[in-house]
C-alpha cells in the first residue's frame, strides 16, 4: 500500500517524526511544502498531520514491531528544522538541514548538511558530510564520522570510533572502549577521555599549547623539534589553547595539523 499527502509550510518549517521499523529519508527541495510518501502494507495506520508549519508523521502503537516492510520518503523545503524518532531502521537526510534532533535504537544515519546537531543511538553507525554549528553525539555502539564541523564537538561514546577530518571550535569527548582519530581542531580548549582506545589529535601551527597529557599503559607522541621551532617563528601573538587528552590504556598521538 502507498500514501502521499503534501502540505503547504511557511518560510520556516519543522518535520516531527516518530516510527518503528523501517526505512526513513528526508530530502530537501521543495519550496513551500512538505510532501510525505508511506509505503507499507499498513500505510493507513500512520497518522500524518498538520499544525501550522509543522508537520508530524506518527505510526500507530499497536503496529510498532519488527520485521515489517515500511518505507518514509520526505521532501520539505531546505532548512527544514527535525525531530526523528526511530526505534529500528536507517536513517537518511539528503541536502541542507536547519537543526536536527535524531534519536534511534537500532539503524545507522547519514547526513549531508545540518546547522545544528543531536544524536543519541543505542546501536548503528552514524556519518555526517558538513555541520554548520554545534554537534553532539551519544551512542552505545557505533562509529562516529564527521568530515567538517565548523562549530564545537560533544560526544560520550561506550564502544565505537570516533573520526573528524575537521573541527572548529573546541572538543569534549569521552569514550569506553575506541579510538578518537581528529585530523584537525581549530579549537582553544579541547578535552579528550579514553577508557581503552587511541587518541591522535591534529593541531595547526603557531598556536601555545597548555598540555595535560597522561596514559596509564600507552605511549605518547609529540610533534618533532623542527615543526615546534617553525611554530615558534611566528612574529604575532599566539592563541593558547588548552590540550587535556588522557587514557587509561592506549596510544596519544599529537600531529601538526596542514
Amino acid at each position: 500500500m502507498r500514501s502521499e499527502q503534501q502540505f503547504a509550510v511557511g518560510e520556516r518549517s519543522y518535520l516531527d517524526v516518530d516510527v518503528g521499523a523501517g526505512s526513513l529519508q528526508v530530502q530537501t527541495g521543495l519550496t513551500g511544502a512538505v510532501k510525505v510518501t508511506i509505503e507499507s502494507p499498513r500505510a493507513d495506520e500512520f497518522d500524518v498531520t498538520q499544525i501550522g508549519d509543522t508537520v508530524s508523521i506518527r505510526e500507530n502503537s499497536r503496529w510498532r514491531s519488527g520485521g515489517r516492510s515500511v518505507r518514509i520518503v520526505v521532501e520539505v523545503p531546505v532548512r527544514t528544522d527535525l525531530t526523528v524518532k526511530a526505534a529500528s531502521g536507517d536513517v537518511v537526510l539528503r541536502g541542507s538541514f536547519g537543526g536536527v534532533r535524531c534519536r534511534t535504537a537500532s539503524g545507522d544515519l547519514q547526513i549531508d548538511e545540518v546547522d545544528r546537531l543531536e544524536v543519541s543511538t543505542a546501536s548503528g553507525d552514524v556519518r555526517v558530510v558538513r555541520i554548520n554549528g554545534d554537534a553532539g553525539f551519544s551512542t552505545a555502539s557505533g562509529d562516529v564520522t564527521v568530515n567538517s564541523l565548523h562549530g564545537r564537538l560533544t560526544a560520550s561514546l561506550a564502544s565505537g570510533d570516533l573520526t573528524a577530518d575537521v573541527v572548529g571550535a573546541g572538543m569534549d569527548v569521552g569514550t569506553a572502549s575506541g579510538d578518537v582519530t581528529v585530523d584537525r581542531c581549530d579549537g582553544n580548549d579541547i578535552n579528550v577521555k579514553t577508557i581503552s582506545g587511541n587518541i591522535r589529535l591534529g593541531l595547526p601551527a603557531g598556536i601555545r599549547v597548555e598540555p595535560e597529557i597522561s596514559t596509564m599503559s600507552g605511549t605518547v607522541s609529540l610533534p618533532g623539534a623542527a615543526a615546534a621551532a617553525a611554530a615558534g617563528d611566528a612574529t604575532e601573538p599566539r592563541r593558547t589553547v588548552r590540550v587535556r587528552l588522557r587514557s587509561v590504556s592506549g596510544d596519544i598521538r599529537i600531529d601538526r595539523a596542514g
